[in-house]
This record gives structure tokens, sequence and C-alpha cells, in this order.
């Protein structure tokens, strides 16, 4: 059984909002004690990325935030391929089955959705306050999920018919998290951006709808990869490629 790592602050909470609103709010009492994981029983504010809602039933997923700090903002493109890596690498372990990245953080299963990753950050005059909510299906049976969900989203449990402890997984995920985290901090990027790759070969040269966060685009166009500065390769028409590091695949 996996332990937090002894740096770690591991609060417990039965019920908040959101995990990262916690963190964000808490802020002050916490930075002279990161790094930190915020974990709850129960979201009723769950938050995704663009705003959407992430269901948040008590019992049923793993409901986490880390806290830490990174010394520049050039690093802070790497992170949702890290955390996505890291939920993926604990997955595969724990089942023996495959998972896949979907760029930025999403992970799959079979094309459904099991985990997503929603990153927020404080800019101080010093150093960036980061912080990487995940969450996880565990214990999500069909009927836990809504129609417009059904089609969209599987759990742990749907895929092995077994039940999941938090209490064991969180240790497990904050070993894994800060495993590639110190990559990060150690500029080690290149094996990042080759492991993000490596997760995401089933979308290699696949035709895709790409949604532009900072303009609100759709754009078409062929998956070619992960830049080395953790960027989506669209291939477009005529040949010509964009980087892109704002977004996601529709």
């Amino acid at each position: 059984m996996f332990e937090y790592p002894r740096f770690l602050k591991v609060i417990t909470l039965v019920q908040c909002d959101s995990t990262n609103n916690y963190l964000k709010n808490h802020y002050e009492d916490l930075r002279d004690h990161l790094p930190v994981l915020v974990t709850s029983a129960l979201q009723t504010g769950g938050r995704g990325r663009q705003q959407r809602t992430w269901l948040s039933p008590k019992g049923k997923g793993l409901y986490s935030s880390f806290g830490f700090l990174l010394d520049t903002k050039q690093k802070l493109r790497f992170l949702p391929l890290v955390a996505g890596i890291s939920v993926i690498e604990m997955l595969r372990e724990i089942t023996a089955d495959e998972f896949v990245l979907k760029w930025p953080n999403d992970v799959l299963y079979r094309e459904k959705k099991i985990a997503g990753v929603l990153i927020e950050n404080i800019i101080t005059e010093q150093k960036i306050f980061c912080i990487t909510g995940i969450g996880i299906n565990l214990n999500h049976t069909l009927d836990d999920f809504p129609g417009e969900f059904l089609e969209k989203a599987i759990s742990l449990r749907i895929i092995t018919g077994l039940e999941y402890d938090t209490g064991e997984i969180n240790p497990f995920l904050s070993t894994v998290f800060f495993h590639w985290l110190e990559k990060l901090k150690s500029n080690e990027k290149e094996e990042i951006v080759e492991t993000a790759n490596r997760y995401s070969e089933f979308l290699m040269y696949r035709n895709i709808s790409f949604h532009e966060s900072s303009s609100g685009i759709v754009m078409e166009g062929i998956f070619k990869g992960i830049n080395h500065d953790g960027g989506l390769i669209l291939g477009r028409e005529g040949g010509h490629d964009t980087i892109h590091y704002s977004g996601e695949i529709a």
C-alpha cells in the first residue's frame, strides 16, 4: 500500500464546493506549508475545463487538488501533460489496462472520459502558486451518469467491476504526480513530451476538430502530436502545421 510523500501536507474534507476553490481561498494560510493536497469525499460545485460541471457525488470519485510552487511561467504549459501522464500511469498500474491521453489533459478509456484536470494559478511577484485539480471516476455505475454523460463517460468500477477507496488511490497518485512534477522542475521537458506523445498515439494522424480557447474558433485538421514546448500540432490543408497551447480537441 502506498503512503503519501513525507513532504506533502494532506487536508481531507468531508465536503466542499470544490477542492480548487478551497486552495484558492486558503492560500494565505497554506503558502508556508506547501506542497499540499486537498481531497474531499463530496464536491457541491465541482468544475471542469471551460466552466463545465464535474459530477462529484459522495463516495463515487476522487476529487483532489495539489497546491505547489513553480518558478517560471514557461513551465506552466507542461502542467496539463504532467497531470495527465500521472493519472494514466497510476490507472495502468492498478488495473493493467490501457488508458490514453487526449491533449492536453483528459484521460480516456476506449474513447470515454474517466479523468480530467483543471489547472488554476495565482501569480505572485516571486513565484507561481499552481493549483492542479484532478477528478477521477472511480465507483460510478451507469445509473450515476445522466443521459448526456452516458455515452461519453466511464468509471473504474464499470471497467473492472471493483470498488475503490480514495484513501488508497490518493497516496499512489500523489507519489506519481510529484515524481513527474520533479522532472518538470528539473527541466526534463523532453521526457515529459515523449511520454505524452506515447500516450496520445491513438490520435496520431486522425482528423480532429480543435476548439481554440483564445479565439473561440473551431478548426479542422489532423492531429500530429505534441511539440517540444507542449503544444498541439495541428496539420491544416495545404500541408501547413499550426501550434496551439490553449484549447481542446472537440
